[in-house]
Order: structure tokens, then sequence, then C-alpha cells
């Protein structure tokens, strides 16, 4: 009797255990390669993305994989890499800050490019500012679940960027003065090549300054 007690205590364990690895699809504890999800103070329920501003020689072949040939991007430009929950990516620009680039992360699903790139985007800057946000949705994340890439133009002001993603709200910092590049699985319309954000800009002190919808389409 007292050691089946104890095997039915044990499995009574087990199952508190594994249900506390599931949150039932709230806010994620981890993000894609298992880092700890920061939350945001002043956004409750918000995880923050990764972000660094490196030198692409530091990065070596993860930014020297998916440079753009004949762009004349150096090795040792200035790199914003960004890891979220289901996506990552890289943005930079050329040396006259007249054309901005993305890589963005995933899998291809029609198996042409190696991990971690699938897709990328280019868009050229009028006065530091973008016309279109180069919407990509070429990429699967880890579930074979369309992901959308973007970029988003930052107000005066800005510090972070925050997407929401149901549950939670993903929040990417504004960094290098470079357009923020976001991801989500949410509101794409593949069939018609488009889709939709829910955007809030938030300050330094993570007050809400703007708040809309950002539609993107795939450039023809």
């Amino acid at each position: 009797m007292g050691l089946d007690r104890l095997s039915w205590t044990v499995l009574l364990l087990a199952v508190l255990l594994l249900a506390g690895c599931d949150s039932g699809g709230g806010r994620p504890e981890r993000l894609l390669y298992g880092e700890p999800a920061p939350e945001l103070a002043a956004v409750p329920g918000s995880v923050v993305a990764i972000g660094h501003v490196l030198h692409g020689t530091t990065l070596g072949r993860r930014f020297t994989s998916c440079l753009p040939t004949g762009a004349g991007i150096g090795t040792d430009t200035i790199v914003v890499e960004r890891i979220g929950v289901l996506g990552e990516s890289l943005t930079f620009a050329d040396s006259g800050r007249k054309t901005v680039y993305a890589c963005d992360g995933g899998i291809d699903p029609l198996g042409e490019r190696k991990p971690p790139w699938c897709g990328g985007s280019a868009g050229h800057l009028f006065g530091g500012k973008l016309l279109d946000p180069r919407l990509d949705i070429l990429c699967r994340d880890r579930k074979g679940r369309t992901l959308a890439y973007a970029w988003v133009d930052p107000a005066a002001g800005v510090r972070w960027i925050g997407v929401d993603q149901g549950k939670y709200t993903e929040v990417y910092e504004v960094l290098a003065r470079l357009p923020v590049r976001i991801a989500s699985i949410r509101g794409i319309q593949a069939g018609r090549a488009r889709a939709t954000f829910d955007v809030t800009q938030y300050d330094g002190h993570g007050k809400a300054l703007i708040r809309g919808k950002l539609e993107a389409a795939v450039a023809g």
C-alpha cells in the first residue's frame, strides 16, 4: 500500500510539473532559442525580443550567408540582430543609408535556402524613412505556420515597438536609427499576399504614444 501511494504521489507530481510547463498558450516564457523571455514592466504580459547592435564581422557566417550580392555591403557593416518568440532577423543599411536590407529567419518551405534565413527584403530610404514596410511572407515557423515580417518606422520619441501577438505583446527596441523589423503569425492573408499588424509605439518609459494597424502588401 505504501509503495502504491508513493507511485501515485510521483505520478501526480509529474502531471503537475507537465501542467506547469504548458502555459496553455499564454505569455511565452522562452524566446526562439530557449532564452528567458523578459517583460517590459510598463507593458504587462509583454515579451521583449532580444536586440543587439553588432558589426557584421562579429556575426560571421550568420551575416555573410545572407548578404545581398552586388550591393557593396562590407562585412564590418553595423547590423541590428533581433531574436523573438517565433522569428529572428538582421537589419542593416548601405554606407550612404539610402537602402535598408533585412534577412528574415525561419524555414524555407521550398528548401532553397538553408537556416536560419529563408527570406529577405530591401527598401529605399527617403529622409531616413521607408515608403513601404516591405512585407515578407515566404518563411515558416517551426510548426509550419506562415511568418510575416515587415518594417516599422518609429515616430519621434519612440523607444519601443509593440506587436499584438494575441495572448501577449511582443516588444522590440528601436536601435541604430534603423526601421524595426517585426514578425508575426497573425493577420496574414497569404492568398492576397497581405498582412495586418496591430502595432503600438511606446516612449522610453513604456507610455503608449501611437496605436494603429500596419497594413502591408508584398511589393510587386
